[in-house]
C-alpha cells in the first residue's frame, strides 16, 4: 500500500487511542502523558503501526511545537529576585544527579554518556505545574520556590544538551547559545513589533497565527542549517515571543489547540513507537536508572531545602519530577543519531517510571503532612492577617506590559498601583487596559493611566468586614495597610472566596 495512504491510517489510530489512554490515565489519578507512551509501545509491539518517514516527520514537528510552547508559557528568564542561595541550590541540583547518572552510564558501558544522561538528570516544569495546582501550592512561597528551582535547572540542561551536541566545537557552540540568549534578552521586543506591524498592514484572516507558525518553521530550518537543534531553537523563540503571545489570548488558544489537540498526543505516542522490543535486561537497567534518578535528585533537593529554608520533604520530592521537555530531548538524541534504540528504550522507560511515581508520592506525603500539621479553622470573625497569599501590585514606574503580565499571572480583574514608598494610589482595571493600543504597552507607565479609587483597610480588619466592603464598593480589590499607611497585602474578592471555600 502507498506510504502516504497507510500513514493516514496510522495517524488516525495513534491520535484516537492516545486521547483515550490520556483521559483514562487522568481519571485514574496518574500522569496523563504516560498513557500515549504506553499505547505507542503496544502499537509497535503488536505491529499495528510501523515507523516511517512521514510518522517521523510528524513526531519531529511535535517536538518543535511543544518546546516552543514550553518556552512561551513555562519559562521566564528573570534574575532580579535571585540570591546567592538560589544559585547554590540550583548548582547542586544540576551537578549531583548529572554526575551520578553519567557514572552509572559509564559503568554499564553505554557509549553516548552525555546526550543520554542530560535528559535523565533534568527536571520538568510542565508536570510540576499540574502537581502544584492539584495540591494547592501554586500560589504559596513553597510552591513558588520549588517552581523557580525546576525552571532554571531545566533551562541549564537544555543549554547543556545544545552544547554537548557539538562538543568538538565547544567554544563555537557555547558562543552560539550565548548569542541566542542575548538575542532573547535584547531583540525580543523588535520581533514582536514586526509581528504587530504585520497585524496592522495585512487584513488576511488568521495572519497573526500563520506568521507565528511560519516563523517557528523558518527558525527551525535555519537552526538545522547552522548545526543547531531545531527544537531547542523553537524553545528559545518561545521565550522571545512570550509577552507577544500572552497579550493575545486568542492566538495562545489557537496554538494550544494546534499543539495539544494534534501534535502532543502524536508526539507522546511516537515516543512509545521508538521503544524497541522490551527485554528483561532493558527493564532491569531502566529500573536501575529510575532508582538513580530518584535517589540523586531527591538528595540534591533535600540538601537545597535547607539552603532555601523550605519544607524538606516537599522540595526533595517535587524537584525530582520528570516527563516533559526531557522526553523531547531524549527523542531528539535518537532521531539525530546520538543514541541507539536500546539506549532510548532504557531512558524513556526510566523517565516514565519517575513520571508515574513522583506525583503519587508527593500527593500522599505532602497532603498527609498538611493535614496533621496545619488544620486551621478560619472564621468570618477572624482577622484578615490569616489570609495567606502574596500581595499583587505594581509601582508607578512599571510599564503597562509589566502590569498586564502580573494581572495575567493571577487572573484578576485589576491591579493596585503604589508609589515608590508602597502607598496605594488606586487600581487599574482590565477594561481600562483594553481601551489602550497594545503597541503602546511598553512605553506607557502605570501612573499615566486613569485609575479607580481603591478601598483601604487596616491590618486588624475582620474577614466579614472585608466581604461587606466588596459588596458595597463593587471594587475587585481592597488594600490592607499598616499603621504607616504602607501596603502589606492586597485582597482580591475571587481569591478570598476561593480561600474561604478551601479551608
Amino acid at each position: 500500500m502507498n506510504l502516504l495512504v497507510i500513514s493516514l491510517l496510522y495517524i488516525g489510530i495513534m491520535l484516537f487511542l492516545a486521547k483515550v489512554f490520556e483521559e483514562s490515565f487522568r481519571r485514574l489519578g496518574l500522569v496523563a502523558f504516560v498513557g500515549p507512551i504506553l499505547i505507542g509501545i503496544l502499537l509497535r509491539h503488536f505491529s499495528i503501526v510501523k515507523v516511517n518517514p512521514i510518522i517521523s516527520f510528524i513526531t519531529s514537528l511535535g517536538i518543535i511545537f511543544l518546546l516552543f510552547l514550553a518556552g512561551a508559557e513555562e519559562f521566564t528568564i528573570e534574575t532580579s529576585t535571585f540570591t546567592l542561595k538560589d544559585y547554590v541550590a540550583i548548582i547542586i541540583q544540576v551537578i549531583f544527579p548529572l554526575l551520578l547518572i553519567i557514572l552509572l552510564s559509564f559503568y554499564l558501558g553505554l557509549p553516548n554518556l552525555y546526550l543520554f544522561s542530560i535528559p535523565l538528570a533534568m527536571s520538568s516544569a510542565g508536570p510540576l505545574t499540574r502537581l502544584l495546582m492539584d495540591t494547592g501550592l501554586s500560589n504559596t512561597r513553597l510552591g513558588n520556590t520549588i517552581f523557580k528551582q525546576v525552571i532554571y535547572v531545566e533551562i541549564i540542561f537544555v543549554v547543556l544538551f545544545a552544547v554537548f551536541q557539538n562538543l568538538k566545537n565547544f567554544i563555537v557552540t557555547l558562543m552560539e547559545v550565548t548569542l541566542v540568549v542575548l538575542l532573547i534578552m535584547f531583540l525580543g521586543r523588535f520581533v514582536s513589533k514586526i509581528l504587530e506591524r504585520i497585524e496592522v498592514y495585512f487584513s488576511v484572516r488568521e495572519i497573526e497565527f500563520a506568521s507565528i507558525i511560519a516563523l517557528i518553521l523558518i527558525i527551525g530550518y535555519l537552526a538545522t542549517i547552522y548545526m543547531f537543534n531545531a527544537a531547542i531553537a523553537a524553545f528559545f523563540l518561545g521565550l522571545l515571543l512570550r509577552d507577544y503571545i500572552n497579550d493575545r489570548p486568542e492566538i495562545s488558544e489557537r496554538l494550544h489547540g494546534f499543539t495539544y489537540g494534534f501534535f502532543e498526543p502524536l508526539f507522546f505516542t511516537g515516543i512509545g513507537l521508538y521503544v524497541s522490543q522490551i527485554s528483561l535486561d532493558v527493564l532491569a537497567i531502566s529500573f536501575l536508572f529510575f532508582i538513580s534518578i530518584i535517589s540523586s535528585k531527591g538528595l540534591s533537593g533535600y540538601i537545597s531545602s535547607f539552603i532555601l529554608k523550605v519544607d524538606s520533604k516537599a522540595n526533595s520530592i517535587a524537584t525530582s519530577i520528570k516527563g516533559g521537555v526531557d522526553s523531547s530531548l531524549l527523542l531528539s538524541a535518537l532521531t539525530l543519531g546520538y543514541i541507539s534504540l536500546t539506549e532510548y528504550s532504557i531512558g524513556i522507560l526510566a523517565i516514565s517510571f519517575v513520571a508515574l511515581a513522583i506525583p503519587l508520592i508527593f500527593q500522599k506525603v505532602y497532603r498527609t503532612s498538611e493535614k496533621s500539621e496545619k488544620q486551621v479553622k478560619i472564621r468570618l470573625s477572624s482577622s484578615i492577617k490569616n489570609f495567606e497569599i502574596k500581595p499583587l501590585f505594581a509601582t508607578c514606574e512599571e510599564s503597562l506590559r509589566s502590569v498586564i503580565n502580573k494581572i495575567d499571572e493571577r487572573g484578576t480583574r485589576g491591579i493596585v498601583i503604589v508609589s515608590s514608598d508602597l502607598r496605594p494610589i488606586g487600581y487599574i482595571s482590565v477594561s481600562t487596559l483594553l481601551e489602550i493600543d497594545p503597541l503602546r504597552y511598553d512605553e506607557i507607565k502605570a501612573c499615566e493611566v486613569s485609575m479607580h479609587e481603591v478601598p483601604i483597610e487596616k491590618e486588624n480588619v475582620r474577614i466579614i468586614d472585608i466581604l461587606r466592603e466588596f459588596r458595597e464598593s463593587g471594587s475587585p480589590v481592597i488594600v490592607i495597610v499598616n499603621s504607616q499607611g504602607k501596603l502589606v497585602n492586597t485582597i482580591y474578592e475571587r481569591e478570598l472566596l476561593r480561600y474561604l471555600v478551601k479551608v
